[in-house]
């Protein structure tokens, strides 16, 4: 598999960044398939509860076009959020001696491993039309499991040709403390206004209390899988690594940076 990545991965390192981004704004418009088929309803009930605010406007009087309108323009947004976020995380981990990874590589291989992961959900979000009580409860599982697994391999298939092997760990603590400290974060005080909240049903805690142990399951697994691994490799590669001489004139040889040897220089001398 590790073999099979690497190719993979060398391939996507060909293509122009721009593909990338195309990729992810296609995944966005797809994933948006539910919304407007929904749109009719959702806009009738949103009116329902706003038509005090606006007298005498009558929704039904809107273009046909509108709602692919709203559609694409919403991808749109949630293509400039993903690419903001993209660019102060990977400001974060492509920093000191992480920046030894392949920038390129690193962008197209988030956004292919991104879009993939979009594309998944947003087709799956089907089920919202037809089947919403399935969709309610378990869209957050399927997001969250999707996003910790493919990117799990996109960063083992990285790792093989892009990422130096005496940094590994450096780089993968770092995306792994960011990914779990705010899964953690949202997770926990869904849990908590959830079952802080005396009107919520059983259904839904229950369903905050999956989503948590689903969260702090994959931490564990991780951790005690690829976490320990890449820092146990990275320590065994660091031990190995010989630095390369200094040149001749920089202090390579005698204490003063002579190209000579210092058993030369006092050769005369009987030393």
């Amino acid at each position: 598999m590790a073999n099979a990545l690497k190719r993979f991965y060398e391939k996507l390192g060909k293509l122009p960044t721009w593909s990338g981004m195309l990729a992810v704004l296609a995944a966005f418009i797809v994933a948006n398939i539910p919304t407007m088929l929904q749109f009719d309803s959702i806009w009738a009930s949103m009116w329902e509860l706003y038509s005090e605010a606006v007298p005498g406007f009558d929704p039904q009087n809107l273009p046909g076009y509108y709602k692919y309108m709203i559609s694409v323009i919403s991808a749109f947004i949630g293509w400039g959020i993903f690419e903001l976020i993209f660019y102060f995380v990977s400001m974060l981990i492509l920093q000191g001696s992480a920046r030894r990874m392949n920038r390129k590589m690193f962008s197209n291989a988030v956004r292919y491993t991104f879009a993939v992961q979009k594309l998944i959900v947003g087709l799956y979000s089907l089920t919202a039309v037809y089947a919403p009580e399935v969709y309610v409860y378990s869209y957050e599982w399927l997001d969250f499991i999707l996003l910790t697994t493919l990117f799990s391999f996109c960063f083992l298939g990285l790792k093989e040709t892009y990422v130096n092997d005496n940094f590994v760990f450096d780089i993968y603590s770092r995306l792994y403390a960011i990914w779990f400290i705010y899964s953690g974060i949202v997770t926990v005080l869904n849990f908590l206004m959830t079952v802080l909240d005396p009107t919520m049903p059983v259904s839904e805690i229950v369903a905050t209390s999956v989503m948590l142990g689903i969260v702090a399951a994959a931490a564990l697994i991780l951790y005690f899988t690829l976490f320990k691994k890449l820092k146990q490799e990275q320590a065994e590669n660091r031990k190995r690594f010989t630095p390369p001489p200094p040149p001749f004139g920089q202090g390579g040889f005698g204490q003063g940076g002579s190209d000579k040897p210092d058993d030369e220089i006092f050769k005369g001398y009987g030393l």
